[in-house]
């Protein structure tokens, strides 16, 4: 009987999981909610849509600004927390790469929209031991992340002066001088108070659409890195990182942040209204 040898049928090695671009990875985790993946350069969305990732353009600032695609918006500019070590650089203004489209979609794509999402935050008043009432959207638990910092800045009376008598929260409206809409537009902005921060076009009323007053801005700042870091720590950017430095300015930005506490992410999924303690 003739004896053949055994033959040793090898397995194919198996596929390695497509690499997802930079960037594409950090949306999905800040945005979990209401994303659930990608494919073929499109975030998918839970609802079954999907949007382009990356336009593939080449494109100058100006027009980044007015036509930022979702790449753009996660890898135009790094945003990096903590008090800046320098004054920011000629047009460097991390976090203001927005892709309208994606936030029009998550947020809402009208004033009347936007506002059926709105709830309350308890938030320190000027005299100690009162409160008021601000409103932001609800969507990615926005209004409980703002919560945690009220609550936050509640346990500290020296920042009163800075965070009471407040700009303002929802407001839809562009930005000043521009087709864009404001991140206030969403609900998912605060500026504190304005007579202890800055504001670049606020700094120069008569004169900031002059291109020799806008390469010349001299940063200014006033806000404590105490405030600044509790902002960060639950997920807002803070827009006295810009060379057009806002420094009243905070927004829920949390793709461009590390990942919020567990426990705070975790509330952000309950819809219920808010019952804060903030107490000065």
């Amino acid at each position: 009987m003739a004896l053949f040898p055994a033959v040793a049928y090898l397995q194919p090695p198996a596929l390695a999981a497509p690499t997802l671009p930079p960037g594409v990875d950090l949306l999905l985790q800040a945005y979990p909610r209401h994303l659930k993946g990608y494919a073929d350069n499109r975030i998918i969305w839970k609802d079954g849509t999907t949007m382009q990732y990356d336009d593939g353009l080449l494109k100058t600032e100006d027009q980044t600004f007015d036509s930022t695609d979702l790449e753009d918006q996660i890898n135009g500019l790094l945003y990096t927390p903590g008090m800046p070590l320098d004054t920011p650089t000629y047009n460097c203004d991390p976090g203001t790469f927005r892709c309208q489209e994606f936030f029009l979609k998550m947020y809402g794509t009208s004033e009347a929209e936007v506002r059926r999402h709105l709830v309350p935050v308890v938030w320190p008043d000027k005299k100690s031991g009162q409160t008021k009432r601000i409103w932001v959207t609800s969507i990615n638990g926005v209004h409980r992340h703002l919560q945690a910092v009220a609550n936050e800045l509640a346990k500290r009376p020296h920042l009163r002066k800075y965070v009471t008598d407040i700009g303002g929260t929802f407001n839809w409206r562009p930005i000043m001088g521009t087709n864009r809409m404001s991140p206030h537009s969403f609900g998912i902005a605060i500026d504190i108070n304005t007579a202890n921060s800055e504001y670049w076009k606020w700094d120069h009323r008569e004169t900031w659409q002059l291109d020799s007053v806008e390469m010349n801005l001299q940063w200014r700042n006033s806000v404590p890195l105490e405030i600044i870091e509790i902002f960060e720590y639950h997920g807002f950017i803070w827009g006295g990182k810009w060379y057009h430095y806002d420094t009243m300015h905070f927004e829920y930005r949390p793709e461009l942040l590390p990942p919020p506490p567990k426990a705070i992410e975790k509330k952000a999924g309950r819809k219920t209204p808010v019952k804060g303690s903030a107490k000065l």
